[in-house]
Order: C-alpha cells, then structure tokens, then sequence
C-alpha cells in the first residue's frame, strides 16, 4: 500500500488541488468584483471593484432597465396615496403654521409685526392656515402631474449610490446572494471533476505542460460554467422528469421581493425626493412651481394682499414671498425624514414594484443583475485562468519536481 501511495499518491491529490483552485479563484472573482469600494493601489498596479468604479454606468442601467420596464417613475407616482400625502404635510405642519409667520414677520418687519394686537395676529394665522389648506390640494396635484419634469430618477439613483459606493453591492447581494455562493462552491465541486480528468491525462502524458494547461481550464470553465447555470436556460427546460432553468431566474418571487425592499428603504426614500427635487439638475423647475403656488396663496385674499403690501410696500412683499418659499422648503425637508412617514410610502411602492417584476419575462428580468457579470466576465474568467495556471506550475513544481529535473519536459 505505501508502496502505491508512493508512486501514485501525488496523482490523488491533483483533483483535491484542482478543487481549491476552483473555489479559489471563484472566490476571489467575486471578490475582485465588488471590492474594493475605492481604487487600492498605485495606477496601472491598482484595482477598484468592477461594479464601484462603473456605478454610474451600472446604476442608470438598472434605472433604464429594471424600473423603466415596469413603467418608470410615473408607476411609482401612481402607487403612492397622494391624500395620505397631503394629509400627513397638513396635519403635521399645521401646529408649525404659527411660528413660520411670526418668524417671517419678525424677518421682515419686525416692528410692525410686534406692534400688532394678538387678535390680529391670531387672524393671520387662522387666514394663512386655511389659505395653505386650500393650496395645497393643488400644489401636491401640480406635483403629481409634472413629477417625472420635476425630478431625474437616473440622478438620484446614481448620486445616491455614488455617496454610498457599497450600496449597489448591497442590493446586488440582496438579489443574487445565493447565486454568488454557488458561484464560489461550484469552483469546488467542478475544479474536482477536471482535477479527475487533469489527473488521467497526467498519468499517461506526463509532459511539463499539462498540468498548467488543465490549471487555466480549470481557473476559466469553473466561472464560465457556473454562470451558465445561474443565468440559462431562461425558460423552464424539461429533460425527462427533471425541469431545469437559471438558478438567478427561479427565484424570480423572492428576489423581486428583496430588491423592491432594499430599492424603496435605502434609494427611492422620501428624504432621497425631496433633496433631489430641491438641489438637484431640475431644482429650478420646483422653484418655479413653489413660487408660483406661494405667490396663489398669498395673493388669495385681496384683502390680506393689499394690507400686506401697503404695511411692507412692493420689495419687501416679494422680499416675503422668497422667505416664504425658503420656509416651506425648510420645513418640507424637516417633515420628509419622518420614519414612520417614509415606511408608509416606502411599502406601497415597495408592493407594486414587487409585483410588476415579479411578472416580467425572464430575458428581462434577468437583466436586474445579469450586466454586472456580463460586462466584465472576461476578465474574471481571464483572472481565473491565469490564477489556475500559476495553481497548475504549483503543482508541477512541487509535486514533480524532482522527476521533472531528472527527466526533463518527458517525465515517463
């Protein structure tokens, strides 16, 4: 038995050896594909993650893609309840309603304003209130009408995932985390196959290149093979009584399911809208809607009009309106980080997103996370086959070395 073991024993380790290969290298592919989330290194010797340095690229796809499929931003508008919108801003600003036009005034005119009789102040507010009551069904159906005018999906997203580089990886993981563990496992289990097949051919042609050659098969067809089976067949695939299709496509239920959650709980939040509406590239189409809904609210009542601009005079009226429209901008943002506020809408839209991607036909599902292997899958698998052959030289060099320096390329 030692006497096997001796002359046969370093060839029972190969597929062992090849089946690290496999997992390592997959391992490490995955790896090289998410992280790190900044580049590492001095360029050309350096590396940043395929999907942090392409986050623009990646994150406008899936705004293209994924949500546009499914009807875009206006799908998401519709399923949010615009009267419990506008419920939740009257009543929570209603008790603010009060300290925005004493601070206003204050700002303003101040001397005027603390020379007024509490009755008269009291009036103002109650006017102001049901002015803003009044304005504000219009103003938020103005909002819903022009939303997609008014706000660039594309940048929100990207600027969101551009100030969180780990967020794109995090709804990736959340998609496709068990895919990627086959991924990585895989490696194994096929490295052992080919290590069985490296092994054969070794033992009846011991030439030096065999082994690095099957390395690099082993380093490449373990990663090409394994997202074969993650992302084909995209249909269901009967062969006798077994039915086969992409791992990635039969979870297309729960993954729909984890990507809607993590889409409307960390990206498309409340907080995230109103920002982007505010200070993004399409700021100054909200400013023009606020100041015109504004100057409707203040200009109403004649009454109040003509007293306002006789007591402030032209300038400082309209020197009123902009500290008006920067109060309400204040305020909405103070409002939009309400938690509870943005659990409420974050789960109607999370259940329409659930449900249309749930449905789409798999050639489009798939495309939720199919670019990010396929964009660069050359190059893992290139990796995998230069880490697979350098594992293969390994093996020649330590497991047959010292045949390979007595009997030269031959080992026989």
């Amino acid at each position: 038995m030692s006497a096997w073991f001796s002359a046969y024993g370093s060839y029972v380790l190969i597929p062992f050896i090849a089946a690290a290969a496999g997992w390592g290298t997959n391992w490490l592919a995955i790896k090289m594909t998410f992280y790190p989330l900044h580049y590492v290194g001095k360029f050309p010797f350096g590396w940043r993650g395929v999907v942090p340095s392409r986050i623009p690229k990646f994150a406008t796809g899936m705004v293209d893609t994924t949500i546009g499929r499914i009807g875009g931003l206006p799908a998401m508008v519709d399923a949010v309840d615009m009267d419990e919108v506008k419920s939740y801003f009257l009543d929570t600003a209603t008790p603010m309603i009060a300290e925005a036009v004493h601070s206003l005034m204050r700002d303003q005119r101040r001397v005027m304003w603390e020379n007024l009789p509490a009755p008269t102040k009291k009036l103002v507010y109650q006017v102001v209130e049901m002015e803003m009551r009044e304005g504000m069904d219009s103003l938020t159906d103005d909002i819903h009408d022009n939303f997609e005018r008014l706000l660039d999906l594309r940048e929100l997203v990207v600027r969101k995932c551009e100030e969180n580089p780990d967020l794109l990886n995090r709804m990736v993981f959340a998609c496709a985390a068990k895919e990627l563990s086959f991924l990585v496992f895989s490696g194994a289990f096929f490295g052992f196959a080919f290590g069985v097949v490296q092994a054969l051919v070794w033992l009846y042609l011991p030439q030096w290149w065999v082994l690095p050659f099957f390395g690099f098969l082993v380093g490449t067809l373990t990663n090409w093979i394994a997202l074969q089976l993650i992302f084909t067949p995209l249909e269901p695939k009967k062969i006798g009584p077994f039915v086969f299709q992409g791992l990635f496509l039969k979870r297309q239920q729960e993954i729909s399911r984890e990507f809607s959650r993590v889409f409307t709980e960390e990206v498309l939040t409340a907080k995230e809208v109103v920002h982007t509406l505010v200070h993004g590239q399409r700021s100054e189409r909200t400013m023009a809607m606020l100041r015109s809904h504004i100057s409707d609210i203040m200009e109403h009542k004649l009454v109040v009009q003509l007293v306002t601009q006789g007591a402030m005079g032209p300038e400082g009226y309209a020197d009123l309106k902009d500290a008006a429209l920067e109060k309400a901008i204040q305020y909405t943002e103070e409002l939009a980080e309400d938690s509870r506020f943005n659990k409420n809408q974050a789960h109607a839209v999370q259940e329409m997103l659930h449900e249309r991607i749930s449905k789409q036909p798999p050639a489009e599902f798939q495309d939720l996370v199919r670019p990010i292997f396929h964009e660069d899958e050359w190059i893992l698998v290139a990796i995998g086959g230069a880490l697979g052959a350098l594992v293969g030289w390994g093996q020649l060099v330590m497991l047959f070395g010292e045949r390979l320096i007595t009997n030269g390329a031959g080992l026989n």
